[in-house]
């Protein structure tokens, strides 16, 4: 490791091919001294790219510029920009690119500083493919961490934590220890442990992707970062937030860690249920939203998936991220509306894994606003999407399925499916279709008892979706606080495909719904009228958008629409939870209460 002294009174310091660290005199947020510091990427343009950039200064700035031209300026989360508005005053032609959110703060406003990008569809194209991000975000929370392939260096800033205990005064010490972050094993505050935690699924398999990457070395803002085992020191960093993992074989025996036997023997079975290592699974409308989630979910476990969608180099990506994964990916360029671009993807995953054991139809899309306002084209459109892209998905599994005798074809229908959704009349015609395809295929297929049709029909979730949808009504969209994740949902199919169902809800709204429109289709649908078309009376004026109906767009590659970062709001999941304990324990404590008048 080579180190050259600078004047903020730090150094900078080379730690890989391209890669560098300065160390800054602490700040003192609370009064107690905190070790800072930033991170240099040199890309092979010669571009250099600072991560959470520390003091500026004009001897640090000539000593990074040796390196390479200054070009982008980053606030990887929400509380590491403060330095930022000086070096942007030094170098304006930088670009700055932030976490997701950060140019609402108020702060930030108020501060000046030009926010050029945030990023929330993943690394910047003009990278060129050097460096992976993984989104980390929760309510309040958002952390982008960077993953330098060439060296094969992760970069993060708060989600680990490692404090020297010796550079830390008694009081600041005792407050690391107790919050859990002082070194050697070091984690994120127990404060921003508990927040990250109300991220849900999306946080933890954010989690895992980044031990997946398999990181040489690890490094963050505060405290010993970790020069070596990366891989193995950022699992144990990351316990909290991890599934828990199997012990190897032959020390089950032994009790690892005070573990008892069947809690050894409930985490072996967890993750031999896990393991889908060998089953082939294709997944239409991948690049974004639930596919994508559900993509990533299926590769994490070892699964060879065909990702299929009409953005190609949105798949490509993906492909590479599910491939470091553990998983074989194969991405091919898709319009589902197209029967023989169908056949052709069924095709070339049959041939490519040797067989299709899940074919997933959830590629999806819609048209908001009056039937009226709408071009008949774009009510076509959805329709073809919809219903005629999982026929077009069934036509092309069932000959694999039949020759196998095997197989699971999920159709992705939604609450829409059960309950008709105002202002969705061709949503909701092409939903109601797709139940009713399902059941009867299912029907058709009852002879071949070892393949299953399955239904799925999630609540409202936050994905990109509403973004590429038509948006006719003149009114901007607002989705609502209850929002499920993509990744709820992924965890949803994943479980189906190991016990096949006919149809499953994803979020008890879904089931509310079914059963409202069961007993009173009448009264429900009335509530439903009247409530949107209340929400759209007083909902903002937006121009109306065809979305991305008849032509993809780049934007909305992730898998969450940041409707619940922008809210600052848990997901659905745990809301529930959260309401559920809450009246869990007001109950408790009234029948304590009666209870105790009963005995007096």
């Amino acid at each position: 490791m080579v180190a050259r002294a600078v004047a903020n009174g730090g150094a900078l310091k080379s730690v890989a091919d391209n890669v560098w660290i300065f160390d800054d005199r602490p700040i003192k947020p609370l009064g107690a001294p905190v070790p800072i510091r930033m991170t240099i990427l040199r890309l092979a343009d010669g571009a250099v790219l600072l991560h959470s950039p520390t003091r500026y200064s004009r001897e640090l700035r000539d000593e990074i510029e040796r390196l390479g031209r200054i070009a982008y300026l980053m606030a990887p989360n929400v509380a590491h920009w403060m330095f930022l508005p000086d070096w942007q005053a030094a170098l304006p032609d930088a670009m700055v690119v932030a976490a997701p959110g950060l140019s609402r703060r108020g702060q930030v406003r108020a501060s000046g500083l030009r926010i050029d990008r945030e990023l929330n569809d993943g690394p910047l194209d003009e990278w060129g493919g050097e460096i992976e991000t993984v989104l980390i975000q929760a309510p309040l929370f958002a952390e982008v961490a960077l993953f330098h392939k060439p060296s094969h260096t992760l970069v993060l800033t708060d989600l680990v934590q490692n404090l020297d205990p010796e550079t830390l005064p008694p009081l600041a010490r005792g407050l690391a220890d107790l919050l859990g972050s002082t070194a050697p094993n070091g984690r994120a505050p127990a404060y921003l442990r508990g927040l990250i935690h109300l991220g849900g699924q999306a946080a933890r398999e954010a989690a895992a992707r980044l031990v997946a990457l398999r990181p040489e070395r690890v490094i963050f803002a505060h405290g010993r970062w970790f020069e070596e085992a990366g891989t193995e020191r950022l699992r144990r960093a990351l316990d909290w937030l991890l599934a828990p993992r199997t012990p190897r074989r032959g020390r089950v025996r032994g009790r690892p860690g005070g573990q008892s036997g069947g809690e050894i023997s409930r985490r072996a079975r967890q993750t031999r249920r896990d393991d889908l290592r060998g089953l082939r699974v294709v997944i239409t409308g991948a690049s974004s939203g639930i596919g994508r989630a559900t993509a990533l979910a299926f590769a994490r476990r070892g699964a060879s998936v065909a990702l299929a969608a009409r953005r190609e180099p949105a798949l490509r990506e993906l492909a590479a991220e599910c491939e470091a994964l553990g998983g074989r990916a194969l991405a091919v360029a898709t319009d589902v509306a197209d029967a023989e671009a169908v056949m052709r993807l069924g095709e070339c995953a049959d041939q490519a894994f040797g067989g299709i054991d899940v074919w997933i139809n959830n590629a999806g899309t819609g048209v908001f606003g009056a039937w009226r306002d709408a071009d008949i084209a774009l009510h076509r459109r959805a329709i073809e999407v919809n219903l005629f892209g999982a026929m077009h998905g069934a036509s092309a599994a069932l000959p694999v399925f039949l020759r196998q005798r095997r197989g699971v074809l999920i159709n992705m229908i939604s609450l829409g499916g059960w309950a008709p959704a105002p202002f969705a009349a061709a949503y909701t015609a092409s939903k109601f279709g797709l139940r009713g395809f399902s059941a009867s295929l299912r029907q058709e297929l009852a002879e071949w008892p070892g393949i299953k049709v399955c239904g799925v029909f999630p609540a409202m979730v936050d994905t990109p979706g509403f973004v590429h949808g038509a948006n006719m009504s003149g009114r901007r969209l607002d989705p609502g606080p209850l929002l499920y994740q993509a990744e709820d949902v992924a965890q949803a199919l994943v479980r189906l495909v190991r016990d096949p169902r006919d149809e499953i809800a994803v979020g008890w709204p879904a089931r509310a719904g079914q059963i409202a429109y069961a007993l009173a289709p009448g009264p429900t649908e009335r509530l439903f009228g009247a409530g949107l078309r209340f929400l759209l009376a007083r909902a903002s004026a937006a121009p109306k958008s065809q979305g991305t109906l008849l032509q993809p767009a780049p934007q909305g590659r992730s898998s969450s629409g940041g409707w619940l970062a922008r809210k600052g709001l848990p997901p659905a999941t745990q809301m529930t939870q959260l309401a559920a304990a809450t009246v869990g324990a007001v109950a408790l404590v009234l029948a304590v209460r009666r209870a105790g008048r009963r005995r007096n």
